[in-house]
């Protein structure tokens, strides 16, 4: 049995993972920016701290032997949550003595230009760095993710540009979370295999049903440049 903080662990994966580390018998923490809920689960820890400030962080982590970095922020102060306050928070782990620092992170995020890919491979860099035992497991794009980036995408105007040709292997979080929920108890293991959906599809062959499904109507324009 290992005592855990899952940061985000109310959040998508986060509350897919939590209940699978219960059921192995963990003692599980989650970690959150948001106040302790009325109804939180019997049997579960919460403690509330922030990664752009570093407040409640050294609470956060005391008394915790691993740590499994969930949190992250793809739309809003991106580098600032998952740059800056991952280091934060491995500085926390690292007076605490935490002896295990588990990341999730993105297949390809060291080959990639977009600022939410380099933020996480910054971070990657920070934990390998940071002297603590880690380990890495990199997953490609989450379902949730992808239709949480066409959603902002839409918020800017009424233009969707959609790298038609480019190509993706969409996973489901509950499947990367029985992945972590797997391996966390093997320890320290550094940078895992990569975890990945089961098809590989374009980001035209994505777009297509996502819109029929949100109800939006659609005017294709092809621009050869983005696929």
């Amino acid at each position: 049995m290992t005592r855990i903080l899952v940061t985000g662990g109310a959040g998508g994966l986060g509350s897919e993972l939590v209940p699978r580390l219960r059921a192995a018998g963990h003692d599980v923490r989650i970690g959150s920016s948001r106040p302790r809920p009325d109804d939180l689960a019997s049997g579960l820890e919460w403690a509330q701290g922030d990664l752009l400030t570093g407040e409640g962080m050294a609470e956060s982590v005391a008394g915790i032997e691993t740590i499994v970095h969930c949190a992250s922020s793809p739309f809003k102060k991106t580098w600032e949550t998952d740059v800056d306050g991952t280091k934060r928070l491995l500085d926390a782990a690292k007076a605490a003595g935490v002896g295990h620092f588990y990341f999730i992170s993105i297949v390809g995020v060291d080959r990639m230009t977009l600022p939410y890919y380099k933020a996480k491979y910054a971070a990657e860099q920070a934990i390998e760095e940071s002297g603590i035992p880690f380990t890495i497991l990199r997953a490609t794009q989450f379902h949730t993710l992808l239709d949480a980036f066409m959603r902002q995408r839409f918020k800017r105007g009424p233009f969707l540009f959609v790298p038609g040709a480019a190509k993706f292997q969409l996973i489901d979080t509950s499947e990367v979370a029985a992945r972590m929920a797997e391996t966390v108890a093997d320890g320290p293991s550094g940078s895992l295999a990569d975890v990945g959906g089961p098809e590989v599809l374009t980001g035209a062959e994505i777009a297509k049903p996502w819109l029929k499904v949100s109800g939006v109507r659609v005017i294709r324009v092809p621009v050869p440049a983005l696929g």
